[in-house]
């Protein structure tokens, strides 16, 4: 419930105050003044929603007091009622043009107090409410100004359609972007803006989440009138009256066609990037096959996941019967993994060139020496960069079937022997984890026939689409099928690739894959 209206009554006769109190007390909270200076005080210390003043007063008369409070912002719109026992026109002119809003003549009527306070409390409210309305109109009016000129002026296209898609409005930059004017579009389809390149799924997904309720953001391949192509990233929502219908759909759209032609050109930038690395890497990471090694035969595969890969191998000639293959594979991918295999690469050439200084003609230093004289250069390198490397480097002498190897980590290598196929381990960790490892050789007598097969674990961990993995098992049967076959390695190489692509329905390599097949022949 609201108080009662505070009315301040300012006159020098106690006998009139009594009256006026009494015709307004039960309605209102009423305040005295016996002088027009002490009703100035009371209403600075709390302004009066009405004020009902004696014009007849001695020092400062009711005119007087009129204009102070009309002088005074704060207080110049409380309402004012003269009381008076003057009805004369020249009197009730002069009040009217000082601001009074009415007259009560005395005697007094407490019925015609009652209806003349009545009528002007409402009208003081009514004009305050009136004044609140136009003061939120203003500000209203200000927002819509506001959010016109940033529709106007916003650097993406605006479209708003009717509920039933129709164009009701488009900014500039919808014009400067499509190449149509205004009116052009005004009440047509935004179906006009249609390319044909976009898939129909798009639409329907559009329209199902629009009459859900819901916004639908994606990008569109749109047409302008001069018929270019262009692709803009378009933000689409239903705009809802306080019931829930659906009255209007605004879109924001932005023109990406410049963005999308710089991603195009920066990923076939990357693309040759990759294709040049990949090259480079071939003739850096993958060394060539001894061609005029006496009974051995040799197949070697790789496939890199990313263009570029970690994996390498590389082969020295020692004599037209011994030979030492070196693979491995760098922690990680891409063209980083690239780059330490490359420097692991040409470490070892320039390890076993130096190492080959100090050997007695017809001497090669051990695999053993190789690989721990590899260890000391790089691993504390590694390590620095938090990477590692598996590796295995085989010697193999074709004349007294003899195999040496090292194996640092690596996936082992298999040796299928008639109808056997053995895992050559080693129990030594990858280069780049313990500055302190030791590496040690071990050897194994081969026979005319026998095959061996290096591999990295991409191979063995190629995976279908139920992410199964190929596994090790299946390649060890695949080598010993082959092996009891009598078949090339050659032939081998190709039904292992077939056997993988088959198994992961040729879905791309998630990891480099490297196979190197060695096959003695007889003497």
């Amino acid at each position: 419930m609201n108080p009662p209206a505070h009315i301040l009554i300012i006159d020098d006769i106690p006998l009139n105050l009594e009256v006026l109190g009494a015709s307004l007390a039960r309605e209102y909270d009423v305040q005295f003044a016996t002088s027009g200076a002490q009703g100035l005080a009371l209403v600075q210390q709390q302004a009066p929603d009405l004020i009902l003043l004696d014009v007849m007063m001695p020092g400062m008369d009711g005119y007087q007091v009129l204009e102070i409070l009309k002088s005074d912002p704060a207080t110049q719109s409380i309402p004012v009622i003269f009381v008076t026992a003057r009805n004369d026109v020249e009197c009730e002119t002069r009040a009217l043009e000082a601001g009074a809003v009415d007259f009560i003549h005395k005697p007094i009527n407490p019925v015609l107090v009652r209806a003349r306070v009545r009528l002007q409390l409402a009208a003081a409210l009514a004009q305050r409410e009136l004044q609140h309305s136009l003061s939120e109109l203003r500000q209203a009016q200000g927002r819509l100004r506001v959010l016109s000129m940033a529709t106007e002026q916003s650097p993406s296209a605006v479209v708003i359609c009717g509920p039933n898609a129709a164009i009701q409005y488009v900014n500039p930059q919808f014009c400067q972007v499509t190449g149509y004017d205004a009116a052009e579009v005004l009440g047509k389809n935004p179906r006009i803006l249609n390319s044909g390149q976009n898939d129909p799924a798009i639409y329907l997904d559009m329209w199902s989440r629009l009459k859900r309720g819901e916004p639908w953001s994606g990008e569109l391949i749109n047409r302008r009138k001069s018929g270019e192509i262009f692709r803009e990233e378009a933000h689409l929502a239903p705009i809802k009256d306080d019931e829930g219908r659906t009255l209007h759909y605004v879109a924001v759209k932005t023109d990406i066609t410049a963005r999308h032609q710089a991603e195009q050109a920066l990923a076939q930038a990357r693309q040759r990037e990759l294709e040049t690395a990949a090259f480079i890497q071939h003739k850096l990471l993958f060394g060539q096959v001894p061609t005029d090694l006496e009974a051995c035969q040799v197949v070697c595969y790789t496939e890199p996941c990313q263009g570029v890969d970690g994996d390498f191998y590389t082969f020295t000639r020692l004599s037209s019967s011994v030979f030492e293959v070196l693979t491995g594979d760098v922690m990680g991918k891409g063209v980083t993994a690239a780059l330490i295999g490359a420097g692991l690469k040409n470490t070892y050439r320039w390890l076993f060139s130096e190492l080959m200084a100090d050997q007695t003609p017809g001497n090669y230093p051990s695999a053993a020496t190789l690989m721990n004289a590899l260890h000391a250069a790089v691993t504390p390198e590694l390590i620095a960069v938090n990477a590692f490397v598996t590796m295995s480097l085989l010697r193999i002498d074709c004349k007294a079937k003899t195999l040496s190897w090292v194996n640092a980590g690596h996936t082992p290598t298999l040796l299928a022997q008639g109808q056997q196929v053995t895992e050559l381990i080693g129990d030594n960790l990858p280069i780049g984890v313990l500055e302190h490892e030791v590496y040690a050789e071990h050897k194994v007598q081969l026979q005319a026939g026998d095959t061996l097969l290096l591999y990295s674990d991409g191979l063995s961990e190629s995976a279908n689409s139920s992410r199964q993995y190929y596994g090790d098992q299946r390649i060890q049967q695949l080598l010993s099928q082959g092996q009891q076959a009598g078949h090339s390695p050659e032939l081998m190489m190709a039904t292992l690739r077939s056997d993988i692509e088959a198994f992961t329905e040729q879905s791309p390599a998630e990891d480099d894959r490297t196979a190197v097949f060695i096959q003695l022949q007889a003497a």
